[in-house]
């Protein structure tokens, strides 16, 4: 067998985990049906939308991309998205892994390490296709998989040396730059990051051929669709950016990361890292950009945004990352071959014990009643020394998932589960017409939005509300990531709501009168777009608003 063929198997062989893993982690969660009601108007005609005319246009999504994949899956082979969804990020993920092998293959190692590169690839598949958090977001029905993927590729081409880099190398960077930016908005990081690798390339080849100019020229979509987006919601970022952000929240996001780092046991890699100090290595300046954009948007995540509602999926696409650098950083410090071997082989091992105790604890867990706000520690079921490291990791975990910070796979897995088994299906949701003007409010409005396609659905946490998502918060109110704001009741009322649900697969549609008319709507929807800022005393009761 030829030494051409042993990373083919290896991969063969990681896919193989992978995919075992994905069974094991399959879930969907909530959020994921917000986009997949947005493919759903946009292929009935209604446009990208939440609610319709005369509703004015929400961005409720982050995922352009993602959201049109899956509409155009469902348009041209008819599979709807939730069944769409977690395939496609399982073959995203995968993608992942083989773009991890590729740049490990590629990677620059001392000649004494040569012999060495496939024990060590080895090594980073074991490590990546082990990680519980690699694993999750396998599945989900959000973006992660697809955004993971085209950073992955982005930062592949861009580790080139500029000197090097061929025109088409520079039309799979700007691609993949593109990519990341149309789904997700941080995606916009790999954008900008691509104007020093222009100059790096420019000055190190003497200028651009003709085939380079043209390129670059994909990075021009992420611009297109920044000005439709302004054209067509009125906005600049998303409704979701002006519902979460509340200003910086540094203690929830250090907390977060530090979270992760126990987790996960990055603590070792950072010694790896300061080993790599002390020995003075220059680096490249194009693996400069690289880690410069990574680094801004762990930055961002941390210290302002203060990490993210779910388990680590502003942190998954470092996962490849940690690992493929071990190996280099310990290279790069002239270790001994057999020393980095088995130090890679220790972190990988050290990445274990935590989360694989935490999902042993929580994986037969299958009522909301158990799984809501689900902090499970880990420290009973260890031996020292990783007792000592999971107490801290406990005591982190019981700060964060109360305030809905790293919320974990599992609790979301049975809140989809549970709605899916107490609302109506889809089919006896489309009975009721959108010229009946059903009106539902709702606080986890995915699977309510999907079953329910011709209702309009006000969305009380003001994900997918101009008016909820902009107004101010009641200063005595204790964070909660992504259900911080509150709706106003004179707000909600002017549009006379008449849909309720009664659990199990039940629903009330009241008669209204006078009825509703598109003229009423938009009315309301010119009165209170101008009051969004406007503060509010809360009414006794209402925090309890929250899930």
């Amino acid at each position: 067998m030829g030494c051409r063929s042993l990373p083919v198997l290896l991969f063969a062989a990681a896919s193989g985990i992978a995919i075992l893993g994905y069974f094991e982690f399959r879930f969907l969660t909530d959020d994921a049906f917000i986009s997949f009601r947005y493919a759903s108007n946009a292929l009935a005609g209604r446009g990208l939308v939440w609610n319709p005319s005369p509703f004015l246009p929400v961005e409720g999504y982050t995922n352009f991309a993602w959201v049109v994949l899956l509409g155009a899956v469902w348009a041209l082979l008819g599979i709807e998205p939730p069944d769409a969804a977690n395939p496609l990020a399982l073959a995203f993920g995968l993608g992942t892994l083989a773009l991890t092998l590729r740049i490990g293959l590629r990677m620059q190692l001392p000649q004494h390490y040569q012999r060495l590169r496939l024990p060590l690839l080895a090594l980073i598949a074991l490590g990546v296709v082990t990680n519980r958090t690699y694993l999750a977001w396998l599945s989900s029905g959000l973006e992660t998989a697809l955004f993971n993927f085209a950073l992955t590729a982005w930062i592949a081409c861009a580790i080139e040396p500029p000197a090097t880099r061929t025109w088409r190398a520079t039309l799979g960077l700007s691609c993949a730059a593109s990519a990341a930016a149309l789904a997700r908005p941080d995606g916009w990081l790999a954008v900008l990051g691509c104007a020093p690798l222009a100059l790096l390339g420019r000055r190190a080849r003497g200028g651009w051929s003709p085939h380079e100019r043209w390129a670059w020229c994909p990075l021009l979509l992420p611009a297109l669709h920044l000005a439709w987006r302004r054209s067509y919601y009125g906005e600049w970022l998303p409704n979701t950016w002006y519902a979460k952000q509340l200003g910086a929240w540094p203690e929830s996001g250090i907390r977060y990361a530090a979270s992760f780092v126990l987790e996960y046991a990055v603590w070792l890699w950072a010694a790896f890292v300061l080993f790599w100090l002390l020995r003075r290595p220059r680096l490249p300046h194009q693996v400069a950009v690289v880690v410069a954009v990574l680094l801004i948007h762990f930055g961002y995540y941390t210290f302002v945004i203060g990490g993210d509602h779910f388990e680590y999926r502003v942190y998954s696409h470092l996962i490849p990352l940690l690992f493929l650098s071990s190996a280099w950083l310990l290279a790069a410090g002239r270790a001994r071959g057999s020393v980095s071997v088995a130090l890679v082989a220790a972190f990988v091992a050290l990445s274990w014990p935590i989360p694989w105790a935490h999902h042993l604890a929580t994986r037969d867990l299958e009522t909301r009643k158990q799984t809501h706000k689900l902090v499970a520690p880990v420290a009973p079921r260890l031996v020292p020394p990783f007792e000592w490291l999971a107490r801290p990791f406990d005591e982190l975990q019981a700060w964060l998932i109360p305030k809905h910070v790293a919320m974990r796979h599992r609790e979301h897995a049975v809140f989809y589960q549970q709605l899916s088994e107490s609302l109506p299906s889809r089919s006896e949701g489309s009975r009721i017409g959108w010229d009946q003007r059903a009106i539902l409010l709702a606080g986890n409005v995915g699977r309510i939005g999907w079953v329910f396609p011709n209702v309009a659905v006000l969305d009380v946490l003001g994900l997918n509300d101009y008016v909820v998502a902009r107004t101010p918060v009641p200063g005595e109110e204790e964070r909660a990531m992504a259900h911080d704001r509150l709706a106003r009741p004179d707000y909600l009322a002017c549009y006379r709501p008449n849909l309720t649900i009664q659990l199990p697969r039940r629903y009330t549609l009241r008669e209204r009168k006078p009825p509703l008319t598109d003229a009423e709507i938009a009315e309301c929807e010119r009165i209170w777009r101008p009051r969004a800022g406007e503060p509010i005393e809360v009414p006794p009761g209402m925090e309890l608003r929250r899930r």
